[in-house]
């Protein structure tokens, strides 16, 4: 199965699998705050991501400079950068494949709204919202009522721009879901995310994935998935960031009973992918684009306050 960074699977005393979306949650929040920014200071807008998740009325209140405050008293300096120049970065590379690729698969969506808030060409296929059917059961019913007001949500959940495929990974397979819904083009040149994933799930988790999704796209498809350094779990994390933050970090994902398991190598993980029959073209971090992104709106950081602990890839599916 797929357990992810959105909604990460438990097991019950029955041993089925129950899924916590608070993480999914923790990154609409992160979202939002971006949101909150100046629209000239902002490194992408989404609209929807206050919608995504309860009490967001708090964070509205507590503004841009409030909410970074208190994730500063959490020990996560530097995490709000990190996730939103996540986010910008996989904005960015999602249109730029759109020259190549007609259609969009984002496994493990949670409250991900790229499919209303991204612009596609008039000849794009579509998305496919892969995740559990609980978690998409509640963004739909958000989706649904936000679409009575805006107009974008409702024309493209009533065009099917957006698909969801629910998947119970208890009993459905992946591959088997993908092939029997309704406007998935097989063996066509796909982009797929798997956006903070990797390091919830045992790397067999990941390398099964990946062997699935390969047997369902065309060659040269392009595969955007971010994995946690290696350096984040050892006795002095320093390369990967300030110390204090990058343990504060893995406390939270831990008291929130979603822990961080799996971290490679930057050569380990691009043997990783060989493996499974894709090529690494670009594996940066959020420290690479402090001058890009965050230069530009007059955000950029002290180099010491950037946490690296996860890296963003972009590989191509091999023939």
């Amino acid at each position: 199965f797929i357990n992810h960074k959105n909604n990460v699977a438990t097991r019950n005393t029955s041993g089925q699998m129950q899924m916590k979306d608070g993480t999914a949650q923790g990154l609409a929040k992160v979202r939002h705050y971006e949101y909150l920014h100046d629209e000239s200071k902002r490194l992408y807008s989404d609209p929807y991501a206050q919608e995504m998740y309860m009490g967001s009325f708090i964070q509205t209140w507590l503004g841009e400079k409030g909410t970074y405050w208190v994730y500063a008293q959490l020990g996560a300096l530097g995490m709000l950068e990190m996730l939103s120049i996540r986010t910008k970065w996989l904005d960015d590379q999602v249109q730029q494949s759109l020259a190549q690729v007609k259609q969009l698969l984002i496994l493990g969506a949670g409250y991900d709204t790229r499919g209303f808030r991204l612009n596609f060409p008039d000849d794009f296929r579509g998305v496919w919202e892969v995740d559990q059917p609980v978690v998409q059961s509640k963004k739909m019913a958000r989706l649904t009522a936000l679409s009575k007001k805006d107009e974008n949500i409702a024309h493209r959940m009533e065009s099917s721009l957006v698909q969801f495929v629910p998947v119970d990974f208890n009993v459905d397979s992946l591959d088997d879901k993908l092939q029997h819904t309704q406007g998935f083009s097989l063996n066509q040149p796909t982009v797929i995310t798997m956006e903070g994933v990797t390091q919830y799930i045992p790397k067999e988790s990941t390398s099964d994935t990946l062997q699935k999704v390969k047997q369902l796209v065309a060659p040269g498809s392009i595969l955007l998935i971010t994995y946690v350094d290696q350096e984040t779990f050892s006795e002095d994390p320093s390369k990967v960031g300030p110390p204090k933050s990058v343990r504060g970090i893995l406390r939270m994902a831990a008291s929130a009973g979603e822990k961080w398991i799996s971290g490679w190598t930057m050569e380990g993980f691009a043997s990783f992918l060989k493996d499974y029959g894709y090529l690494v073209l670009c594996d940066t971090t959020a420290k690479d684009y402090n001058e890009s992104y965050l230069g530009p709106v007059g955000r950029k950081l002290d180099e010491k306050e950037f946490l690296s602990m996860e890296r963003f890839v972009v590989a191509k599916v091999l023939p």
